[in-house]
């Protein structure tokens, strides 16, 4: 009978206890590149505590608030799963039940995006205005590179105009070296010595002059396209770091990842909790055990009892026995 009866209970918990589900909200927490690796927006640690001490209660409070009438605890837990960027919120309700659950996973979620939101547009704001300046700064060597080839070409025309005051130079210093042969010859007053001597200062002087000019073309354009070239060069290289640096913000852009939710609330496709078959198993099995248990105490109060009537018997008869006749 105990069998059948615990056996019996067991069947009815199994077949009137309500299927149980996990509804689960998978987070993936949004991220950026950093360097050669990505890290999250803002740490699994701090968007976990955000949850657990903030929006799941608010969540809860402001379903209670909506539903007076209904009374639960509602419970919702958040856990980070190890060595993951993932945030998972988790409920366990029959379906009949499970809508409260899913409105407050639903309403933790949209406060979770709303925070992360604003903390995605600040970081994706910065990283924009490091990639302005970035082409900005090209920008401005670009300009410079141009003008620094204007002036290298501009050297061809000095070139030429050098070259062009050489040859007239020249031509007047031969003209200057003829006069003054010539005069040589006919010095032979003071006025005429005179002359000689101006002959002479001009041919220095445009001696002087070619001297300059020469040294002007062979020395002076030369090391002015040795700068040219330097700065020519340096420019390039400042450009391809420039370059460079806006293809690393380039991609710190398109790997700016926001938060963003794999699943609300969904359903686990088997029940969990305790199996029907395991409460019938453990109902046989108890059932079993005391079926053995309860004759076997049974017999043994039996026997406690009648030897606690024999002990009691037999000191009945001792006091009879010692009780003398009236």
């Amino acid at each position: 009978m105990t069998l059948s009866a615990i056996v019996a209970c067991g069947l009815a918990v199994a077949l009137l206890k309500p299927k149980t589900f996990a509804y689960t909200t998978t987070i993936e927490i949004g991220s950026r590149a950093e360097g050669n690796k990505t890290v999250p927006i803002e740490s699994v640690e701090t968007t976990l505590a955000k949850l657990e001490e903030n929006y799941l209660p608010a969540a809860r409070r402001r379903y209670q608030q909506d539903h007076p009438d209904e009374v639960g605890a509602f419970q919702v837990d958040a856990r980070v799963p190890k060595n993951s960027q993932l945030v998972v919120l988790t409920s366990k309700a029959s379906e009949a039940t499970s809508a409260p659950y899913r409105q407050i996973q639903q309403q933790t979620v949209q406060a979770l995006l709303a925070d992360h939101g604003r903390v995605f547009e600040v970081q994706r704001m910065a990283i924009g205005q490091q990639k302005r300046r970035a082409e900005a700064a090209l920008q401005g060597l670009v300009d410079q590179a141009q003008v620094l080839r204007q002036q290298f070409d501009r050297l061809e025309q000095t070139d030429q105009l050098l070259e062009q005051q050489i040859a007239d130079t020249r031509a007047l210093l031969d003209v200057a070296t003829a006069n003054r042969t010539r005069a040589v010859g006919e010095a032979r007053d003071e006025a005429r010595a005179m002359t000689l001597l101006m002959l002479d200062n001009e041919v220095r002087a445009n001696r002087a002059r070619l001297a300059d000019l020469q040294q002007q073309l062979q020395i002076g354009q030369a090391e002015k396209r040795d700068q040219l070239q330097n700065s020519l060069r340096e420019n390039d290289r400042d450009q391809a770091l420039q370059r460079a640096e806006i293809q690393r913000l380039d991609l710190q852009l398109k790997n700016l990842q926001e938060t963003r939710a794999l699943g609300v609330a969904i359903q686990s496709p088997r029940p969990v909790g305790t199996p029907r078959s395991l409460i019938v198993a453990l109902s046989l099995v108890l059932g079993g055990m005391l079926a053995l248990l309860v004759p076997l105490g049974l017999e043994f109060v039996d026997r406690v009892q009648r030897t606690l009537h024999g002990a009691s018997a037999r000191r009945a008869a001792d006091v009879s026995a010692v009780t003398p006749a009236d």
